[in-house]
């Protein structure tokens, strides 16, 4: 629904001087009001952080301006405009019925929860704010009119990000936390409970901070044409953003006209070093881009973990005594990063070693180790953090991007466009039909109805639907695994994507292969008190049946039981070096030969290399490369990337 301000306080809204803290929010949504080149500003929060409230209230700082809240189910013609139907019936031709936008101009647009609306509508509501101007090219209409309007949008990141390009054409974009201080929270409780009693009586107390504001604000608005921006300024702007690795200019533009903002509400006549670092941390903190490590950063660091490696092969053959001095280098490997790689693992940073087994005089091989069970990790944190690791050597088989949004086949899900029929309507798009048909009523013969149409006026609904993932953990449950603790990162990771899976519609499960066989211990579930149930009692130990491993996956993931509309994924954990093959021929070979045939299928693939020290035989990237796979290294993934790391592979955008 739209709603325009007629030049009188809206009384039903919060007062904006009434809201506790939020300064920086504040302060961004009053300089866009300022500077007439500031198209949008996004506040991100948490629920309840009072993003909405401060938005809304925004209508009392300059009540003259429209005030326009764009739902989330607004198609794509409301939003721009199309066809007016009823005057087009009682004209005989097409007119246009004006949107959303024409109604904003010279106002401001308010988006809530901008993060769940069709991308394709954001990008044009983005897109008319930039330009000034919105073109309407649609059911054979074409118009433009002056499209002048502040957009302001708010999101909670737990309901998905913008992708990274959206996400830029935001001039200004704040974080809003929860309050901590306890007096500010009882403030918050204070003035909540007075409105909800009496909200004339609120709105009247602060009238006089309201007026005060928009007086400064009308001010600042006819000062900032003289504010200047000194050249040496601007050198500091082009420093600081390519510093913070920002791409793009967008960035120091809008630090440029939000320090003028300020400045001139401020009623300073010239940009100062405070106006610039209060810009700046509007502006630029979400286009910051950590730098990354260069290539000789990388090589030095694997040196050092290489002379690690050896030192704890040393130190370990030291403390086994001569017993152990006929073990073969394999064994002796595994043994020596033990520790090592358990510590690497910890979530607390800690050595880990207190939990590690201790070391026997008897020599052991990965078939004889004892069974064990390893702890759950603590759930990680999952982000769309894609580790630096060069995968340039493997064939990259993720470019299908994000299935969060695809077409239904099925007749559910939300209606965001229409398209002619190919055949039969299955799913008639009732509005778009009679926008067809309008035009030409005065020349059909309608025989006592209201409308007639006819077979070429007919239009089909598209609808979208959230498409989920069934991603099924196929992990090396042999005794490498239990000796490196490597499973306490795997489980956690599990956990963590189920955290979010309920949201994101997907299933994820785990199947471990171990002795002889492959097992299914968690079937693709949502449900995160059954995962953990189940990952608590996770044995370890054996040997590394690969190829049965993989064949159960695949047959698994492709048969009638998951659903078709869903992607698969299997996340391989392991360091490839089978040693257990069901035809008697060689273990590896066999597992790669599954490999060939299952890279056709319609699953994808991620294979989380657990290899360490040396030698490294790289079998699990030549298995992944088979595959046509995504590989990572687990040693250079932390516990939280791991999640992270495949969860952005996943989901990450076109």
């Amino acid at each position: 629904m739209a709603c325009k301000k007629t030049g009188r306080l809206n009384w039903q809204s919060y007062p904006f001087t009434a809201i506790v803290r939020q300064e920086n929010a504040k302060k961004a949504l009053i300089s866009a009001l300022i500077c007439p080149e500031i198209n949008n500003v996004l506040l991100m929060g948490r629920r309840g952080t009072g993003k909405s409230t401060l938005v809304r209230s925004i209508d009392r700082l300059l009540p003259e301006m429209p005030f326009v809240n764009l739902p989330l189910n607004a198609t794509e013609e409301r939003v721009l405009g199309s066809v007016d139907i009823e005057s087009s019936i009682i004209e005989g031709r097409k007119n246009v019925l004006p949107g959303l936008l024409h109604e904003a101009h010279d106002g401001i647009i308010c988006i809530d929860e901008i993060n769940l609306l069709d991308e394709r509508i954001v990008g044009s509501v983005l897109d008319a704010a930039e330009r000034g101007q919105n073109i309407v090219e649609r059911e054979g209409i074409s118009w433009k009119h002056d499209c002048r309007f502040l957009l302001v949008g708010t999101m909670d990141p737990s309901g998905g990000m913008l992708s990274a390009h959206v996400m830029d054409r935001f001039d200004l974009c704040v974080q809003m936390d929860s309050l901590d201080n306890i007096d500010d929270r009882i403030e918050v409780i204070r003035k909540r409970l007075a409105y909800e009693a009496n909200s004339t009586a609120l709105v009247i107390d602060s009238q006089q901070d309201i007026l005060s504001l928009r007086e400064k604000l009308i001010k600042a608005k006819q000062r900032i044409s003289y504010v200047i921006l000194p050249e040496g300024h601007m050198e500091l702007i082009a420093r600081l953003a390519t510093e913070m690795g920002v791409q793009g200019h967008r960035g120091d533009i809008a630090v440029a006209r939000t320090a003028r903002a300020i400045a001139a509400l401020e009623g300073r006549d010239q940009v100062i070093f405070e106006d610039l670092k209060e810009a700046a941390l509007l502006c630029l903190e979400h286009r910051r881009n950590e730098p990354q490590p260069s290539n000789a950063t990388n090589k030095n660091e694997s040196e050092k973990q290489n002379e690690t490696d050896k030192t704890d092969d040393e130190n370990q053959n030291e403390a086994d005594g001569p017993d152990n001095g006929n073990q073969n280098n394999e064994s002796r490997e595994e043994e020596g990063n033990e520790n090592d790689i358990s510590s690497e693992l910890t979530d607390d940073g800690s050595s880990g070693t207190e939990d590690d087994e201790p070391p026997t005089s008897e020599p052991q091989t990965f078939g004889s180790l004892d069974d064990s069970v390893a702890d759950v990790g603590d759930p990680f944190v999952v982000i769309d953090y894609l580790a630096n690791i060069d995968n340039s050597h493997l064939k990259e088989s993720l470019s299908r991007g994000r299935r969060d949004n695809v077409i239904s086949k099925s007749g559910s899900g939300r209606y965001v466009a229409f398209r002619y029929p190919r055949d039969r309507v299955h799913d008639l798009a009732f509005d778009a039909t009679l926008r067809a048909a309008a035009p030409y009523q005065h020349l059909r013969e309608k025989k006592g109805l209201a409308v007639a149409l006819e077979r070429c006026d007919l239009r089909e609904k598209v609808r979208v639907s959230k498409k989920g993932t069934n991603l099924l953990f196929l992990v090396d449950g042999s005794g490498s695994m239990g000796a490196r603790k490597r499973m306490i990162a795997v489980k956690g990771a599990i956990l963590s994507l189920l955290e979010d899976a309920y949201r994101k519609r997907d299933a994820v499960g785990m199947m471990v292969f171990r002795d002889q066989s492959a097992e299914l211990l968690l079937p693709p579930t949502r449900s995160v008190d059954l995962a953990y149930r189940k990952l608590q009692t996770l044995p370890t130990g054996g040997k590394t049946p690969l190829a049965e491993g993989l064949t159960r996956a695949v047959t698994l993931m492709t048969g009638s039981s998951m659903s078709s509309e869903n992607d698969s994924v299997i996340v391989l954990v392991s360091d490839g070096r089978a040693n257990v093959s069901a035809g008697g021929s060689d273990a590896f070979e066999e597992a790669l030969d599954i490999a060939n045939k299952a890279a056709d299928l319609p699953v994808r693939f991620v294979v989380v290399d657990t290899e360490s020290g040396f030698p490294r035989l790289g079998l699990a990237a030549k298995l992944c490369s088979t595959l046509q796979g995504t590989y990572f290294r687990l040693e250079d993934l932390n516990s939280a990337a791991l999640a992270g790391s495949i969860r952005h592979l996943v989901h990450r955008d076109h």
